[in-house]
């Protein structure tokens, strides 16, 4: 009874579909590894999909955890806290997961493509064929590493001093340790990526000469670091009226009121940015508001990144939108009107500084009109293929689809790569998957119960360590085990045969309310997976020994072959057994 690769986003939503991992990092693996206390395994099955693993841990927007099911059950598990705990203690590299290959975009599915091994791909010879890749952050440098394990040179352009783009240069490092950034950069240059840096694609026109001259293809990876739309239209241009991205690249003028507008983490880390950097020259931090347009609870804002500004004491003002900024008769800025949504209440805070924080678009002008973007200032792009309008030309990251998350940049940019191999090699890449049950003898009926009961793990301290690789970055490892132990594994699932009567005693027998027999003739058990903890509590309650505790095992991996050859796959879990 194998899965379908839908099935797989409802048996394991946390690393499957459009609410999880998009890199499909095996978080059930994961949890069970350092539930444990194998950290060596958790560290290869961290590093196996992820280039960016430990920026993740400690950057990621984690949609992992709203996909997790223990959210209805008092907390997600601490995804982010896991993996930044696994990629602890060992400087980052290309691995190899010791669990079946769960992830096409594991490194064996990626240099699987050359029948290699990872390490045997980033030795072998260059294909020929060159790649250059505009913007050295997370999306750009994940499309480099896996076109270098796929045997092509790659080449990466940047303005910037140093590669990482957005994770080096636009998260402050009081919330997010900059060396994990820098380190893992480096680890995807060290496979034989070069680097131009301090270098500028100017537009179309350089776009065109890079293809007519030694490159093959180009990746855009060039971030949305600009403000799609003036926050004050009619109004001049102030000196006090800054954009928030230059606020976070270090530019802090003196000020006693500053006034944020926005509603992203960009808004709330270049509000906290203000109120800190008072305390550097020993001046008093000033007062800083930081304004949202909309209400709490439908800002894009993070929870913990407002609970975070407001325990650095800035004021957030929720439903309210800037109107214009006034200035007295010498031109000095001296206040911000704002307006309440929903009706005509306007009021004016005094400030002597106004951040901008709107919302973000590429600059993409400079490629138009062979680069097609939407109405809104991004680059539209094939969503399979990541192409973009322009022959040999394809897009991701944020310059395509807006600022998501980390992992959603990396994902994009190996798409990216493996779509550009099929195009260079005249073979389209695409994903198979084969899967397999197993039955789960050794299942621990109360591993749900004691999972229920560990709360959640505590947050990070405030200041986040100034190098993650080294012992004094780690959390406690018992920690760590307890956090990996709340996970329900929804790899393993409560599975009915053909001998079910549907008499109803697991109904009344499931602690949660996850079975229940549907009005249909002749009546079936219907599962509720978002309710059912896994705890096995069903299997002995069946008088016709009709259910099973089943787990699934697959393997997900990049191929070139038509639909039939899965079953190849499938030969490769038949010697695979899961760590119970």
């Amino acid at each position: 009874m194998p899965i379908a690769p839908q099935g797989l986003q409802a048996l394991v939503p946390c690393a499957h579909g459009p609410a999880g991992c998009p890199l499909a990092v095996d978080v059930p693996a994961l949890a069970r590894a350092l539930r444990a206390g194998d950290h060596d395994r958790a560290y290869r099955i961290a590093r196996a999909s992820n280039p960016f693993a430990s920026t993740c841990g400690h950057g990621c927007h984690a949609p992992c955890e709203s996909a997790c099911r223990r959210r209805s059950f008092g907390a997600p598990v601490a995804v982010a806290a896991l993996e930044a705990y696994a990629t602890a203690c060992s400087p980052p590299g290309t691995h190899a997961s010791p669990e079946p290959c769960t992830s096409a975009h594991d490194a064996r599915s990626v240099a699987g493509l050359l029948a290699l091994s990872p390490a045997a791909a980033i030795a072998a010879p260059r294909s020929g064929h060159r790649v250059a890749v505009i913007g050295a952050g997370a999306a750009g440098l994940a499309c480099a590493h896996d076109l270098a394990l796929l045997g092509h040179t790659c080449v990466v352009f940047d303005e910037a001093p140093e590669p990482g783009g957005l994770l080096t240069r636009g998260i402050p490092a009081f919330r997010f340790p900059v060396a994990a950034a820098r380190a893992e950069c480096a680890a995807v240059l060290a496979m034989g990526v070069e680097l131009n840096d301090r270098y500028r694609i100017e537009g179309s026109g350089d776009l065109r000469a890079l293809l007519a001259g030694e490159f093959d293809a180009v990746f855009l990876a060039i971030g949305a670091s600009h403000a799609r739309d003036a926050m004050f239209p009619d109004q001049p241009e102030h000196a006090h009226v800054l954009d928030a991205w230059r606020v976070l690249g270090g530019e802090c003028p003196p000020t006693r009121e500053a006034v944020v507008l926005g509603g992203g983490d960009i808004a709330a880390d270049a509000a906290r940015v203000l109120r800190r950097a008072a305390a550097h020259s020993g001046a008093l931090p000033p007062t800083v508001r930081l304004v949202l347009e909309t209400t709490i609870e439908a800002s894009p804002l993070a929870p913990a990144s407002l609970v975070a500004a407001l325990d650095d004491g800035i004021d957030v003002r929720a439903g309210w939108s800037p109107t214009r900024y006034l200035v007295d008769e010498r031109g000095a800025l001296v206040g911000v009107e704002i307006a309440r949504r929903g009706d005509r209440t306007t009021m004016v805070l005094p400030c002597d500084l106004v951040v901008t924080a709107g919302a973000r678009a590429p600059r993409a002008a400079p490629f138009a009109p062979e680069i097609a973007c939407d109405g809104q200032g991004a680059i539209v792009v094939d969503p399979d293929t990541l192409q973009t309008s322009m022959p040999r030309v394809w897009a991701g990251g944020a310059c395509a689809f807006g600022h998501r998350s980390i992992a959603h940049a990396a994902a994009d940019g190996k798409r990216a790569a493996w779509s550009i191999h099929g195009a260079l090699t005249g073979e389209p890449v695409r994903v198979a998957v084969a899967s397999a049950w197993v039955e789960v003898d050794d299942w621990d009926p109360g591993r749900a119960e004691r999972a229920l009961a560990l709360p959640r793990v505590a947050p990070r301290p405030a200041v986040p360590p100034t190098d993650p690789f080294t012992p004094s970055g780690l959390r406690a490892a018992d920690e760590m085990a307890a956090e990996g132990a709340r996970c329900f594994d929804c790899t393993v699932v409560p599975v009915v045969d053909e001998r079910c009567t549907s008499c109803g005693r697991c109904v009344r027998a499931c602690p949660h309310g996850a079975f229940a027999i549907d009005g249909g003739s002749p009546p079936r058990l219907r599962l509720d997976q978002d309710a059912c903890t896994r705890c096995g509590v069903c299997v002995p309650s069946c008088p016709e020994g009709a259910i099973a505790m089943l787990r699934a095992v697959w393997e997900s991996r990049l191929t070139t072959q038509p639909e039939a050859d899965a079953t190849a796959l499938e030969d490769t879990l038949e010697s695979a057994t899961p760590a119970g």
